[in-house]
């Protein structure tokens, strides 16, 4: 089948029109008595520029007026190139019948042509104009403007000013030389600010939860974002203006609430290298990106302060915001018109949704008629999986968005959810219903497409609800000693001998330190010579008096006590090994002299055949994991690829937001974030309260590196997973909006 007449461009801005599809029809339209006198020609505004995708030339019609384009494929340029005003398009018809007999369009898609060209306003005929008609197209102009800024309430852009004038000052104020030599200094600024950035990692990223979302730092990140946005926005107008091209609107976008800067950059669809294109889109970037470059210099030059924490600020915006959004394909910001230009695919999002609809119209539904978009080789993996992956990326985004407004305004952000779950979830799928049960497409099949869309929903329902499926929570935890192992000092003493050098293999009951009391020793021996002379006293006293007797025995027997206790703390400064191991000390050197206090850890015996595990469970999570654990199964990161068996010992009864070891936060390669309100000093503490519970390692297969992080899973028994997304959904209810 011939490629259909005509194709819509894809702007390189956030609007996006959609392509016009292929309509069967006969060689002759019942309208064609409507147009057939009508003597077109295009518009003084409107200018034809030729590009070249996949292969293919495409011709490219711009209106300088409204920023629109349309893409022409070679059949309809060659009807529009026809459009000189003196000609009819019954004339215009005859001489394509003429000229390329079965390949001629059709009437209908003539009109259809001709339809397309008069709603973009690019299209003049001999008739005089209608002026209530040109007032409903703009009434319907004005509408679709509105509908757009509704149907997407997380982005709404307000238009401000025409900053072309302030741009070609801009480049004109720069030599030429340094216009083409600007690539080459961008790439030796951000490579030497990568290099530092290598360099300087560990600060960089030392604690960064705690630096950078204090509230003195997050009100400085609300004073970097629009500064940051704006010069990103420049790069974009600077960049078109450079090659040629113009800006003609800039203004705020509203993101997520938050007031950001933009620049219509549309009319880089008017350039015919896709690298100028691509060039336009990466600018932006480019630009943030050398920002941070110089603020890395800066960073590393200054002492700490004010100064040094905006700087930070600026390179973590300028860095993060960058690699996750702009440069993220799947979402329509830089990354998404530089990927569709780099493929010669315009209006990919659009193409790529309108290509499976078809094949759903034509494989499951069987309707033979309609044509799917043009394609070329090796651009239906790149459709599908785009049609699929953005998907999915946007009702993520849609939803962290809603969760993260309505946390902090939950009045407002329930409002949001709603807008949001009508525009992107229950809309369509209104559309959709009403599109089986209406749409003349399905006449004949309608019924088949019922019934399997029915029976599609009907089998995904009892999938989700009635099949039991795996459920399991992962967590992570470290391997330790049980308490058993450690050598604690039983009294308050200063450090004496150590009996056995590390590193020995002792066995219980062995001696291993010993400490001493200078003040304990002194009484000793006061106790032992107030002992002898009270002895002295009771061989004295029962010779002469009775009572005196008494009363030095009554003295004796408390001072034997006392003797007694204070022999019982003496024998207890020589500390022995509590069982079998590997006797181990941190700086035995530093031992003899130093003092320690009750309870303090002063050597470890290890075992491995002893070691543990501590894991720690979110409170959301514990319920599930105390009820409903069947087993628990271990990785360690050394050794992923080893499935150790475990079971659990012990819970800690009570919610701490202590860590067991900084191996499982961020800082430390973990998953658990710190907490950034922690005073100066104190010891680190988590964002959210966790449980501990001890693990026993099943089997001979233990870890040996004792302090290591290990991936834990606690399998639970078999439920559908209706009922672990209600569950998992009720918990982030509770969790961020208390209800």
């Amino acid at each position: 089948m011939d490629p259909p007449l005509l194709r819509l461009a894809a702007p390189a801005s956030l609007v996006v029109a959609g392509d016009l599809d292929a309509m069967s029809s006969a060689l002759f339209s019942n309208s064609w008595y409507r147009v057939a006198m009508l003597r077109p020609r295009l518009r003084s505004q409107a200018r034809v520029l030729r590009h070249v995708y996949r292969g293919e030339r495409w011709h490219v019609l711009q209106d300088r007026a409204s920023g629109r384009f349309l893409r022409l494929n070679a059949a309809a340029y060659g009807v529009v190139a026809m459009f000189d005003g003196r000609r009819s398009l019954a004339d215009i018809w005859k001489f394509l019948c003429e000229r390329d007999g079965d390949n001629a369009p059709t009437q209908d898609e003539v009109v259809q042509l001709l339809t397309q060209l008069h709603q973009s306003n690019v299209l003049l005929t001999d008739r005089p104009p209608d002026l209530e008609e040109l007032g409903e197209r703009r009434r319907r102009v004005y509408w679709q403007k509105l509908k757009q800024y509704l149907a997407n309430p997380m982005s709404l852009k307000i238009p401000l000013y025409d900053p072309d004038k302030l741009l070609a000052r801009l480049v004109g104020s720069l030599p030429r030389s340094l216009l083409v030599a600007l690539p080459w200094l961008w790439v030796l600024l951000v490579g030497s600010g990568v290099a530092q950035v290598v360099l300087n990692w560990e600060e960089l990223t030392a604690d960064m939860a705690a630096r950078a979302f204090t509230p003195e730092n997050m009100l400085l990140l609300l004073c970097v974002f629009p500064v940051l946005k704006a010069i990103h926005e420049l790069g974009h107008g600077l960049a078109i203006k450079a090659q040629g091209g113009a800006c003609h609107e800039t203004g705020l976008m509203f993101l997520v609430m938050a007031p950001v800067p933009y620049i219509d950059a549309s009319t880089a669809t008017a350039f015919a290298d896709k690298r100028q294109r691509m060039l336009v889109g990466a600018a932006g970037m480019m630009a943030e990106t050398a920002v941070a470059a110089i603020a890395v210099w800066f960073w590393i030059s200054m002492t700490p302060g004010v100064g040094r924490a905006l700087l930070h600020e600026v390179i973590l915006l300028a860095g993060v915001t960058t690699l996750v959004f702009n440069l993220n394909p799947l979402i329509r910001f830089d990354g998404y018109y530089i990927l569709a230009d780099w493929l010669e695919i315009p209006n990919l999002g659009q193409k790529a949704n309108q290509y499976l609809g078809y094949l759903v119209n034509h494989n499951v539904f069987g309707i033979e008629e309609g044509s799917p978009p043009p394609l070329t080789p090796g651009e239906v993996p790149w459709l599908l999986g785009y049609a699929v992956a953005s998907f999915f990326y946007r009702m993520f985004i849609a939803v962290a968005i809603v969760l993260l407004v309505g946390t902090n305004y939950f009045f407002f952000g329930i409002l949001l959810a709603l807008w949001a779950a009508w525009g992107m979830l229950l809309q369509p799928l209104w559309r959709h219903a009403r599109y089986l049960v209406t749409d003349a497409a399905l006449e004949g099949r309608r019924q088949r497409a019922i019934v399997i869309v029915s029976g599609a929903v009907v089998a995904v329902l009892l999938f989700v609800g009635i099949v039991p499926a795996p459920a399991w929570t992962m967590t992570e935890g470290v391997i330790w000693m049980p308490e058993t192992s450690r050598v604690r000092t039983p009294v308050a003493c200063f450090g004496a001998a150590v009996r056995v050098p590390p590193g020995t293999r002792v066995r219980a009951g062995d001696e291993l330190l010993t400490c001493s009391d200078p003040e304990l020793d002194a009484q000793h021996a006061q106790l032992v010579e107030r002992k002898r002379e009270i002895e002295s006293r009771v061989a004295l006293a029962t010779t002469a008096d009775r009572v005196q007797t008494q009363i030095a025995h009554s003295e004796l027997a408390h001072v034997s006590e006392r003797l007694a206790d204070i022999n019982v703390r003496r024998e207890a400064m020589t500390m022995k090994s509590p069982h079998d191991g590997e006797f181990t000390m941190v700086s035995p050197g530093d031992y003899p002299g130093r003092y320690l206090a009750r309870g303090d850890v002063a050597a470890y015996v290890l075992d491995p055949a002893r070691y543990t595990l501590l894991a720690v469970v979110p409170q959301a999570d514990v319920d599930l994991v105390r009820r409903h654990t069947r087993e628990v199964e271990l990785r360690s990161v050394d050794r992923i690829w080893n499935l150790l068996p475990a079971h659990i010992v012990r819970e800690v009864p009570a919610a701490t937001s202590e860590l067991p070891s900084m191996a499982l936060s961020l800082v430390g390669g973990g998953t658990i974030g710190l907490d950034p309100a922690t005073s100066s000093g104190a010891e680190p503490k988590a964002l959210a309260p966790l449980f501990q519970f001890e693990l026993a390692f099943a089997g001979g297969a233990a870890p040996k590196a004792l302090g290591n992080r290990v991936h834990v899973r606690f399998v639970h028994y078999d439920e559908p997973l209706a009922s672990q997304w209600y569950r998992s959904v009720r918990q982030l209810f509770l969790k961020r909006f208390a209800v």
